[in-house]
């Protein structure tokens, strides 16, 4: 057996409170928890800007964040909505359906992402990961625009790491139109759901996208990219805003 021993991912239960009621626990890795919490309740409608947030306390040492919220919180907040649970890492919970998600607006349809550029980000993602490459068991989310990749943010759970790389957006203050997000996990419904609500155009990961993941983002005018290795990728939508390389690289589109 090999001397070499890879570190244990860290995770821990997080509760989280809006205006002094509790919403949820979750499992987390704890770091970037505030991005984590701005991204969460933007991808889930509770939030439309960071501003709305009048307030974040973060107690790490017990796991429990609070907030609270401007405006009508009950009119967009999970009162009354079922939980869903879903197939990410951490236990994730969405208060989204697959039907509610229709109803999203669709995005703007101007973003063109390079073929090479996919391959570029990819590769920064997975060399920024540091948690990553220290465990094998994280999974890691990163923004980019079309002048290059920007930063990776990583978690137990893939729509955490999404979560904490849209939030980290919002809080920088990022065009979403000029944005667009990776991820190291499988694309699903509730990722694309997140996407939209920030406004971004293009979601990919190294891996596969679900059929309600692409049957979302075609009606949202999202374009899914899966199984990006080295210049072969998949594009599962119509793929109008992946340029294609001009090498032999291989674009197969669905």
């Amino acid at each position: 057996m090999g001397q070499g021993k890879k570190g244990m991912p860290v995770e821990y239960p997080v509760t989280l409170h809006v205006n002094d009621e509790e919403l949820l626990t979750i499992q987390l890795t704890p770091v970037q928890l505030e991005e984590w919490t701005i991204g969460f309740l933007f991808g889930e409608g509770m939030i439309t800007r960071p501003d709305e947030l009048e307030k974040i306390v973060i107690d790490e040492d017990h796991g429990m964040i609070w907030t609270d919220i401007k405006g009508d919180v009950k009119r967009r907040s999970a009162e009354g909505k079922k939980r869903f649970l879903t197939s990410g890492c951490g236990k994730g919970i969405t208060f989204s359906s697959f039907e509610d998600a229709f109803s999203l607006r669709p995005v703007n349809p101007s973003v063109v992402v390079k073929q090479e550029l996919l391959t570029e980000c990819m590769r920064f993602m997975y060399k920024e990961a540091v948690l990553y490459q220290e465990t094998g068991g994280m999974h890691a989310a990163a923004v980019a625009s079309s002048s290059g990749p920007l930063f990776v943010k990583e978690d137990i759970g893939r729509h955490n790491a999404v979560d904490k790389a849209i939030g980290t957006s919002l809080k920088m203050g990022l065009d979403p139109n000029d944005i667009f997000i990776l991820t190291t996990g499988r694309i699903s419904y509730e990722m694309v759901t997140k996407v939209a609500r920030f406004g971004g155009s293009v979601v990919a990961s190294r891996t596969a996208a679900t059929d309600q993941a692409v049957r979302l983002a075609e009606k949202l005018g999202i374009e899914v990219v899966g199984y990006i290795r080295g210049q072969m990728m998949q594009v599962y939508t119509g793929g109008s805003r992946i340029l294609p390389s001009a090498s032999e690289a291989e674009l197969h589109v669905r």
